[in-house]
């Protein structure tokens, strides 16, 4: 499982599938959500007031081909309130959204951390329980593991707590290699500097 991370906002990048987390208490989205809603012209707000979607904890919403965007399907997945978002909460929703992509047949896909900056839950221990998540669902199946390719979508500025993140799922999670993080690398030569 190789990880790689941009930090280019979602609709500036290309993405096979673009999974983002979205909460039941947030009105209208936020975060990349939320951008992603702007650039669909607030289809996803419509949709929240509306009652279409709402949010709930493993909601899952496709959008193919969306305007506006370079991703071949966006999947909103609902992760409950952000009021009451913890690291466990983002485990399990990580874990199904491996689930979801693999059950599309994506070996490639990009994520965001849901809530990133919005709670009390640090960076480094969001991006730990979402790659453990992917991890313990994709090694399942070793030729799912080697053949993932997933791409985190974050800002700049979050970078030190991402290098803590990958610091602390290597100290914490017995991979024995497996979890591939040198494509993230060249984002952090800048860090020791």
């Amino acid at each position: 499982m190789k990880l790689r991370l941009t930090t280019h906002p979602p609709d500036r990048e290309e993405h096979n599938c673009l999974v983002l987390g979205f909460f039941s208490d947030e009105r209208p989205p936020r975060g990349y959500c939320g951008l992603v809603d702007w650039r669909l012209n607030g289809m996803i707000s419509r949709e929240i007031r509306c009652a279409h979607i709402g949010g709930d904890f493993q909601e899952k919403v496709a959008i193919p081909k969306p305007a506006r965007l370079n991703t071949q399907l966006i999947i909103l997945f609902g992760c409950g309130s952000v009021a009451s978002l913890s690291y466990n909460v983002i485990y399990d929703a990580a874990y199904e959204m491996a689930n979801t992509v693999d059950a599309l047949k994506f070996s490639d896909f990009s994520f965001d951390l849901p809530g990133e900056g919005r709670t009390i839950l640090a960076t480094s221990g969001m991006f730990e329980a979402m790659v453990a998540g992917f991890f313990d669902f994709f090694s399942g199946d070793v030729s799912k593991l080697g053949a993932m390719n997933i791409c985190l979508v974050t800002a700049k500025e979050r970078l030190p707590e991402i290098a803590d993140g990958i610091s602390q799922f290597n100290k914490n999670i017995r991979h024995h290699g497996a979890v591939d993080f040198s494509p993230m690398e060249s984002n952090f030569a800048h860090l020791s500097q």
